[in-house]
């Protein structure tokens, strides 16, 4: 329920600004109706923030920013001169960039969590959440967001409000650049960080059963030396069951039940499983995707690929 409130509020955060763009930008652009504009504008974003910190506990970075933005604007228009105060107006599409591109740099420069973990939490399981990739790509991504806007920025003050320069350039800059890398960027990312392994014949199995049950003989002892762990599968769908990899002096050892306090935990289709021992979809990514859960040490799972290495075929 939370996730579906929290994107709920994502998208209309935006609606405050809208809201001041067409009444400041309707009629005869006059003072006293730029002076409406952002009043309006900011009652909405102190509305929006209001509610956010109600239902979620916090306001998010797009509503401060966007009530930074207006209640800057609401100073700016009452308290200038009138010669002055048009030109919040005038470059009020450089300064939203400007404003997006400072709260997708900033927060991260001063040790704080990157803009675009609350968006990306929308999508991915808690359990990855605290996992060092998780936060690389995000960072990796919102700088990204913030070359994105700092562009789209230039793009708008150079092009003084010329419709290609201060609308469209900034719009594919968005949505043709910066949308798309947000989506691929983390599967790059995953796959080079984590390459599957070459599927041998130890790993060529009919059934998720058939497959964990092989597994110590694919075991790396040079890799597991230094763990002592259980590891529970809880596997659905043909070939599933519930079974136990122990590994402990540099051994693994497999057997068919549960066990009390696993130090993982991996529960998953059988079907999912298999494509992801042969190499077919990537480990991490296909649980970012939330194809299967996990409990317990992410570590650990993000090692497997080094624990158990099939064979090269020969």
């Amino acid at each position: 329920m939370q996730s579906k409130t929290s994107l709920v509020l994502m998208i209309t955060s935006f609606f405050p600004v809208a809201v001041f763009k067409v009444i400041a930008r309707t009629g005869d652009a006059s003072p006293a109706q730029a002076k409406l504009a952002v009043t309006i504008g900011l009652l909405l974003a102190a509305t929006q923030a209001i509610l956010s910190t109600r239902w979620l506990g916090h306001s998010t970075y797009l509503e401060k920013g966007f009530l930074g933005f207006l209640a800057a604007g609401t100073v700016w228009v009452f308290l200038a001169p009138p010669s002055i105060s048009s030109l919040f107006v005038k470059h009020s599409t450089t300064l939203l960039y400007v404003t997006l591109f400072s709260i997708t740099l900033l927060p991260q420069v001063f040790g704080y969590d990157p803009f675009t973990f609350a968006i990306a939490k929308q999508w991915t399981p808690e359990a990855v959440w605290k996992t060092p990739q998780f936060r690389t790509i995000n960072f990796h991504i919102t700088y990204f967001w913030s070359g994105v806007f700092s562009l789209a920025a230039l793009s708008c003050w150079l092009g003084h409000g010329k419709p290609f320069y201060a609308i469209l350039l900034p719009l594919i800059l968005v949505l043709g650049v910066g949308l798309p890398f947000s989506k691929m960027y983390p599967g790059y990312y995953l796959k080079r960080e984590f390459p599957a392994p070459s599927p041998g014949p130890d790993l060529s199995p009919g059934t998720a059963k058939e497959l964990i049950s092989g597994m110590p003989g694919a075991f790396n002892p040079s890799e597991g030396k230094d763990i002592s762990a259980e590891i529970q599968f809880d596997i659905s769908g043909e070939g599933g069951g519930r079974m136990v990899l122990s590994i402990a002096d540099g051994k693994c050892t497999y057997r068919e039940g549960e066990v009390k306090s696993p130090r993982l935990t991996i529960r998953s289709p059988g079907d999912i499983w298999l494509k992801v021992a042969r190499g077919e979809i990537n480990r991490a990514k296909a649980l970012m995707d939330g194809l299967y859960q996990v409990e317990g040490d992410m570590s650990l799972l993000l090692r497997m690929g080094q624990l158990f290495r099939a064979p090269s075929a020969s």
